[in-house]
């Protein structure tokens, strides 16, 4: 999957891989830039993690925090949560997907918006997704997207109404639909996802930790391809680097430069 700047990545987030040399020309001749993924070999990385449940009887008292325990216990006396239909969510979707964004810092249009009703035409005859949303009053606050791929459940995004987050309606989704999915026969994890690779918010990864999903663990590898490696490492580096920092703050394609160049940078030999 490309997220940008040619910037190829396994998706959902894959267990650890190996790449030869011959995997690694076939996709430079498919015009990647950059490839990112989870390594099994000796080969230099950078530390990442994945953030999982594999506990088959999740429940309240599987959550350690006392105040997200409240929060859950609050929401579900005010929000009701289901499976829901990708057709409802071409129409019903839209409006909390452009709010998330707007409230994000992230570019909504009219093409993105598109594009989602077309991820959600296509996910609604595929039996690997399922989408889940939390309802306050029957008005939809949040919903998220869920991909059932080799025994595990990946939650691959989540979106909400910002005038109903009062009443924690991402809570109540993600803790009934991770209490259903992981009882399910054949499921042995529940994963909310591996480090983005231009960082994750800290109090996104605590509300995801205070929701009993644990630190997994993993050899993160950037490979880059031949043809730009002299601008990264040759005299011009330095230079790359600084501009993908200035401009880091304004722009996805600079931000996600930045860590790259940064990943690259910090790339070591061994985990512990």
């Amino acid at each position: 999957m490309s997220r940008g700047m040619r910037l190829f990545s396994p998706w959902p987030s894959s267990g650890a891989i190996s790449l030869s040399s011959n995997d690694l020309n076939f996709m430079w001749k498919q015009g990647a830039m950059f490839l990112h993924y989870a390594c099994s070999d000796d080969k230099p990385y950078y530390p990442g993690y994945d953030l999982v449940i594999d506990n088959k009887n999740y429940d309240l008292d599987s959550i350690i925090s006392r105040k997200r325990r409240h929060n859950i216990r609050w929401a579900l006396k005010r929000c009701t949560v289901e499976q829901i239909s990708f057709d409802s969510l071409v129409e019903s979707g839209l409006p909390l997907i452009e709010d998330t964004h707007n409230r994000q810092g992230r570019v909504s249009n009219d093409s993105v918006l598109e594009m989602w009703k077309n991820y959600f035409r296509l996910a609604e005859s595929n039996p690997l997704f399922e989408a889940w949303g939390s309802f306050v009053s029957n008005q939809l606050a949040a919903f998220h997207v869920c991909l059932y791929v080799g025994g595990a459940v990946h939650i691959e995004m989540t979106f909400s109404r910002t005038d109903l987050l009062k009443y924690h309606p991402v809570d109540a989704l993600c803790f009934v639909s991770t209490q259903q999915s992981i009882t399910k026969d054949g499921i042995t994890h529940v994963s909310y996802g591996r480090r983005p690779i231009t960082g994750e918010a800290e109090g996104l990864i605590n509300f995801k930790k205070s929701m009993g999903f644990r630190e997994i663990r993993v050899k993160e590898r950037v490979e880059i391809n031949p043809i730009i490696k002299p601008v990264l490492f040759g005299p011009l580096g330095p230079i790359a680097h600084c501009i993908g920092e200035r401009y880091s703050g304004r722009s996805m394609y600079a931000r996600i430069f930045f860590a790259l160049t940064e990943m690259l940078q910090g790339q070591v030999k061994d985990i512990d």
